[in-house]
């Protein structure tokens, strides 16, 4: 490189100085703002521009330059640029731009000199000693350190590999051997370093004596004095081998991967960026919204919920967002989708998240769940019909039983004798049960119905009613009964409800008793535990317990364990499970032969307001 024309006294000598050079170099003067004042003939044939034209503009040279700190202190910068022309032909600059100066040490003008060397950069075939020795000390950078203050100016080096260029390198910028397209990249780096305190890495790129682009991975380090104050930082620098073959593979995974992405027609998928904004749009999207790429990508997720729904939209959107932030598994949400032509649907959907540096991307991955909802309305009606149905039957089918149960009474006035009187109270049995069965029946197919009719529920009252109601059943008067309530609040529930459940479990347990000895009383404990969201109802006794092959199939429909000691319907238990279910609750038995059973229901307090009301 050749050193700039220094002491000059006045633009005439200047001037005279570089006629003789006009040949060989590429000359330029500027005043303090960077416009031209003087143009050699060879810049304006690089710059491919009159004289007229530029003499008055900004120099273009001067536009990397004076982003580095030591050109802005007023020093000589020392380093390649490029110039591109409209027809895209690109030059490589060998240039020194030396500051010159006033008596009060003002700076007045700027001198630029340049060497073109693009020949050398682009094929490889100038063999200028000059330039060998630069790609020299660009080549020892991955086998030295260097030490640099914070303007990235090189104040010394390990001296390693670099002893015979020590002189050339100490007093240069970092900035001189980085490809003038990533220094404000760089410069940002440096000023972490200082400012923060951080250990920090940069790429930067270069040409091989043979043309090609090699990549070089440099790392930041600060040092600190005893005061914990940054004195310098050192600069270690290595070659990134292979950059060509990871580029091609990286670009191959990044191929298949919007190959797939863009194949996957059933499934909707939409990737968001951190701000909710739609990035990626696959044609299972496409096909369900009828917006194309172009018309969606940029947009925000927003625009893809129905307008009755954009809020509470929103809000699960955010809940969502905010747990896999925390790592944590979010739940799938639905919501009204809302279609380019207006139309609104269904959709479910989940989301997953990941990280690239520091940007955070967002998947959505949804399905149209339009014909499931409507199987579900047509589920929940042909249930509602079946459960109509139901109690019709129920209630149509006890006239005849009642009929019945009226002739047996005016049998029984009549003079019988013993073996017809048998017979009699054997069919009134029977036609008992059968009434029971047709009352659990009914009740059965109107559980669904009591939901919105909800009351303070008052459990020593309903215990109590319980028990006179069961008072008739074999066996009962030989149970002792121990109550324990600890309610604090009030708890809202269907008063009709909370009695089947208590008489059923309770009637469970007088139907699997043990028989009543001198070393056995048969006992149930009736336990009730409240709190201000829930409730628990636990009933236990000290029975015959449940077979563990049996404890699965207690609250089937019609399923009766022991069913030689039952005397129940086979109904009471599933009764309960529907109940529990019903209501978002939770029912669990647990038993041990021979020693007793315990039942758990919990339920949801349905007070106004509350969270379970529905």
């Amino acid at each position: 490189m050749y050193k700039a024309i220094t002491n000059l006294n006045s633009i005439i000598q200047v001037e005279a100085l570089l006629e003789s050079l006009d040949s060989h170099l590429i000359i330029s003067v500027s005043d303090a703002c960077g416009k031209l004042v003087y143009c050699n003939d060879n810049f304006f044939k690089v710059m491919n521009v009159s004289k007229k034209a530029a003499v008055g503009q900004i120099n273009h040279l001067l536009k990397l330059p004076m982003q580095s700190e030591a050109f802005l202190a007023g020093e000589i910068w020392r380093g390649v640029l490029s110039h591109k022309r409209e027809n895209n032909e690109v030059f490589w600059l060998d240039t020194t731009i030396e500051p010159i100066k006033n008596e009060s040490g003002a700076i007045i003008k700027y001198v630029t000199i340049s060497s073109d060397v693009s020949n050398y950069y682009c094929k490889g075939i100038n063999k200028n000693p000059v330039h060998c020795n630069e790609q020299k000390l660009i080549e020892n950078f991955t086998q030295d350190v260097l030490y640099i203050d914070k303007f990235g100016k090189i104040i010394n080096t390990s001296k390693s590999a670099m002893h015979n260029a020590y002189d050339s390198i100490i007093g240069s910028n970092i900035y001189d051997f980085v490809n003038p397209a990533n220094h404000n990249y760089v410069k940002k780096q440096v000023n972490k370093v200082f400012n923060q305190g951080k250990v920090c890495k940069y790429q930067s790129m270069g040409l091989s004596l043979k043309g090609r682009q090699t990549f070089f991975i440099s790392k930041l380090k600060p040092v600190f004095n005893l005061e914990n104050e940054i004195m310098y930082a050192t600069v270690k620098t290595k070659k990134h081998k292979n950059n060509n073959k990871a580029s091609i593979q990286l670009k191959a995974i990044e191929t298949k991967y919007s190959n797939i992405f863009q194949s996957i027609n059933v499934g909707i998928l939409v990737v968001a960026n951190g701000v909710g904004n739609i990035i990626e749009w696959n044609k299972g999207a496409e096909l369900a919204f009828g917006y194309t790429s172009s018309e969606i990508i940029g947009k925000p997720l927003t625009v893809l919920i129905s307008k009755k729904q954009v809020d509470t939209g929103v809000k699960e959107l955010l809940k969502a967002k905010d747990k896999l932030d925390n790592d944590s598994y979010g739940d799938n949400i639905e919501m009204l989708g809302l279609r380019k032509n207006g139309d609104e649907f269904p959709v479910e959907f989940a989301m997953s998240n990941w990280q690239n540096g520091k940007d955070k991307f967002y998947c959505a991955i949804m399905l149209d769940i339009s014909k499931r909802k409507k199987l579900e309305e047509k589920l929940k009606q042909t249930t509602k019909d079946l459960e109509l149905f139901l109690y019709r039957s129920a209630h149509d089918l006890k006239a005849p039983l009642t009929s019945a149960e009226g002739l047996l009474h005016l049998l029984k006035e009549e003079e019988l004798n013993s073996r017809t009187r048998l017979l009699i109270d054997m069919l009134d049995e029977t036609l008992e049960k059968g009434r029971f069965l047709l009352d659990d029946l009914a009740f059965a197919s109107i559980i669904s119905e009591k939901r919105r009719d909800n009351t303070i529920i008052d459990f020593e009252k309903k215990i109590n009613t319980a028990l006179v109601a069961l008072k008739g059943i074999k066996n009962f008067d030989n149970i002792t009964f121990h109550v324990d309530i600890q309610q604090e609040t009030d708890f809202y529930f269907n008063q009709e409800l909370i009695d089947s459940i208590l008489q059923n479990l309770i009637h469970n347990t007088i139907c699997f008793a043990k028989s009543k000895t001198n070393k056995l009383t048969p006992t149930t404990h009736i336990n009730i535990i409240s709190s201000d969201d829930d409730i628990s109802i636990l009933v236990s006794d000290n029975g015959i317990g449940i077979r563990e092959d049996d404890i699965d199939k207690v609250f089937d429909l019609y399923f009766k364990a022991n069913s030689d000691n039952s005397e129940g319907t086979g109904l009471g238990l599933y009764i309960v499970k529907r109940i529990v279910e019903d209501f978002n609750g939770s029912v669990e038995v647990k038993s041990i032969i021979n020693k007793g059973t315990t039942f758990r229901v919990q339920l949801p307090n349905l007070k106004e307001g509350s969270k379970n009301n529905d």
